[in-house]
């Protein structure tokens, strides 16, 4: 029997219903039909070859279920046992059971050899009928994980399935069968990640944590690594903390790289790789992170630990200009004049004339609550003073010709506008974001490494010392200036007592990013960072930096097997190699210096993997945080953490849906699927009563 047979569902001939005589018990064949019984088994076993007949206990069993131990609950468990009863409803029912299928799936594949040809041979030896059946739910379910959608979706897309024409068979169509084929999909990446983390040398957890409403306190915990000069940073998983003590989120991260990866950090094999721990560095809780990467050191001495510097930026901005009422002023300004015409399109009519009578583009005021906090604001700034002349015109024009309430909201704005202050203010505030911006934006960069960050804050400390002394460009602008664009500002008074203080704190706020870190090892990573490198030869350039990390990461090195005595000779011959035969080295990458090098200078490019390993910030985890609020909004709120990571793992860390390919899922699923085929993870429970209420049929 092929192993698509069981789509199929047909009847046995008609003669094979005789066999279904109408009876309160049922008894052995031979005492109703002495003549035929023969016969009927025949036609039984010809059309059903699965079906064995024991003449000695005059039982009917199914042979693919008893040889791979699939059971079922209801009325087709007696088949597995055995059963005296042949009516044809039974047999038509075990035949359309999903254990049966599964039997058959599993039949079909316990030929292939665990190897790297296992899924090609599947596939030869599953019919193409079967396997595109079972691709099509697979594929499914992928769709509706990737996109965020919740899993209960599984039964509708089969009916629309159907009303479009797809075959799916009529088996695996529920949500049980949907939380099991999205598990084995999310296990087939968390098995590719840990091939991948066996393969390299050295590898960094960064943790971040959240707290909804709807949900606990979770911790995201990614890994990152780099291997022959490329890095990945990639979703481990989500856990549930108990506490927020940092033995507790230790723990936490443990227990996930435990139960996805089978890593066990404490193990001498992997604590010889950890070399860095990156922490989220929200407000509140920097105390804790202090405690894991003591309680991790304890692991890994050689460890660095390095905040999140999207975070730290973050903070350290709203810390120093929360109490500054300049600022309040500038933001309350900001939203005001945003609202008055966003809720109007009169309004916004006639701010658009008022634009095209003075000959500018119209440039409408815009939202400073964007989730993308510097990003909004700076939008904000330069559209409110590229719209300055245009707002000034409509809102003199509105204060004498709108309504009561209109008239007195213009009036309030233009009473803000036209202070002094006010303007000069948010010139120096558009100097300052010109400038943390960009720092954001390398910090937020999934290719900047920690010496392209720690670079950057160099430059971005010295551009706010440089304001300390004079007023930056913007700002230099409205110095001594008494109008702006022909309107007369009201009051004289200097802000540079302001600017002081708020450059001052920002300045000092700024310098404590890698305090945790240690700052000579933070410092020799410029050598990693081609964009860093001298324009031309420099025969000492590198030497003292990789002394340092060579002295510091000692025992990771040598555990990696790498002679550490010749990395200095390496680096040396590489550095004369790459400027004797590139001349644009800002634009090379280590990937592609690894491929031409890497069995000439081993032992330096090793090192160079181990400095990319380092983290520099958690935008990983924040992109995974976006994913989960948005599918934790479209599903249930009980919802557990392991079907929360396989959710997130395809998500972040799967193929696209047009580059999907099922089958090494379906071949994990054929050959890891535990006895019951209730059971949809082979070592925990599979889901809560929670879930199984929401997600019930």
């Amino acid at each position: 029997m092929t192993a698509c047979s069981y789509f199929k569902g047909k009847d046995p001939p008609d003669a094979v219903s005789q066999v279904t005589i109408q009876q309160k018990k049922p008894q052995k064949i031979d005492h109703y039909f002495p003549i035929r019984c023969n016969q009927f088994l025949k036609i039984w076993l010809k059309k059903y070859p699965w079906l064995v007949y024991d003449e000695l206990l005059n039982l009917m069993f199914c042979a693919l279920c008893r040889k791979h131990g699939v059971k079922s609950g209801g009325s087709q468990m007696s088949l597995f046992y055995g059963t005296d009863n042949f009516r044809s409803e039974l047999l038509n029912a075990h035949h359309l059971s999903e254990a049966h299928a599964k039997a058959l799936l599993m039949e079909a594949a316990s030929g292939s050899p665990v190897n790297r040809a296992t899924t090609e041979l599947m596939v030869r030896t599953m019919s193409k009928v079967t396997l595109g059946r079972v691709e099509n739910l697979f594929r499914s379910c992928h769709a509706i994980a990737k996109t965020g959608r919740p899993l209960k979706d599984f039964i509708w897309m089969c009916k629309l399935d159907d009303m479009k024409g797809i075959d799916i068979g009529p088996v695996f169509r529920t949500n049980k069968s949907a939380r099991m084929f999205t598990y084995f999909i999310a296990e087939v990446e968390r098995k590719n990640l840990r091939e991948k983390l066996e393969k390299s040398s050295f590898f960094s957890v960064i943790s971040d944590g959240v707290t909804e409403s709807f949900i606990k306190e979770v911790k995201l915990v990614y890994v990152q690594f780099a291997h022959a000069g490329k890095m990945h940073c990639q979703l481990v998983g989500a856990q549930t903390v108990e506490g927020k003590d940092p033995l507790a989120i230790k723990t936490a991260i443990e227990k996930t790289l435990d139960v996805n990866l089978r890593l066990r950090l404490s193990s001498q094999d992997w604590a010889k790789k950890l070399v860095g721990f990156g922490s989220g560095g929200t407000a509140g809780i920097e105390g804790e992170n202090k405690g894991v990467t003591l309680l991790l050191k304890e692991i890994q001495p050689c460890l660095q630990t390095v905040y999140c510097f999207a975070h730290h930026l973050e903070l350290s901005y709203k810390a120093v200009f929360q109490n500054i009422p300049l600022y309040n002023d500038v933001t309350e300004l900001l939203c005001s004049i945003y609202h008055f015409y966003h809720t109007s399109p009169l309004r916004k009519r006639s701010l658009v004339a008022a634009f095209k009578e003075l000959h500018l583009r119209p440039v409408m005021p815009s939202h400073t609550g964007d989730r993308r906090w510097l990003h909004g604001l700076q939008t904000a700034l330069h559209n409110f003073l590229r719209g300055y002349p245009a707002i000034i015109q409509q809102l003199h024009a509105e204060s004498e010709e709108g309504s009561e309430t209109s008239q007195n909201k213009a009036k309030d704005l233009l009473e803000f506008l036209l202070q002094a202050n006010i303007i000069k203010f948010a010139h120096f505030l558009v100097d300052v974001i010109n400038v943390l911006s960009i720092l954001s934006r390398v910090s937020q960069n999934r290719n900047s490494s920690i010496a392209d960050v720690f670079a950057t804050l160099e430059s971005t400390l010295e551009m706010l010392q440089m304001y300390q002394k004079r007023p930056g460009p913007k700002e230099h602008r409205m110095d001594l200036i008494t109008h702006f664009h022909t309107d007369c500002l009201r009051g004289a008074e200097s802000i540079s007592a302001v600017r002081n203080v708020v450059l001052t704190h920002l300045i000092k706020r700024l310098q404590g990013c890698f305090v945790d870190a240690s700052q000579d090892v933070v410092k020799a990573t410029v050598i990693v960072s081609f964009k860093l490198w001298p324009t031309k030869l420099n025969q000492e350039f590198g030497e003292k930096e990789v002394s340092i990390l060579t002295s510091h990461y000692e025992p990771v090195l040598e555990a990696a097997s790498v002679k550490t005595a010749e990395v200095d000779t390496e680096w040396s011959m590489l550095k004369l190699e790459i400027y004797a035969r590139f001349q644009n080295i800002q634009k090379l990458t280590w990937d592609f210096v690894n491929s031409i090098y890497v069995h000439k200078y081993p032992n330096i490019l090793k090192l160079v993997d181990l400095v990319l390993t380092l983290p520099a910030s958690s935008a990983e985890a924040e992109r995974g945080f976006s994913q989960m609020r948005h599918f934790t909004s479209h599903t249930w709120a009980n919802v557990k953490a392991e079907s929360l990571t396989d959710i997130l793992v395809i998500q972040l860390n799967s193929p696209d849906i047009n580059h999907f390919d099922p089958r090494k899922a379906i071949h994990l699923w054929n050959t890891r699927t535990p006895s019951s085929a209730g059971h949809t993870r082979p070592t925990s429970d599979s889901s809560s009563d929670s879930e199984s209420r929401c997600e019930s049929d």
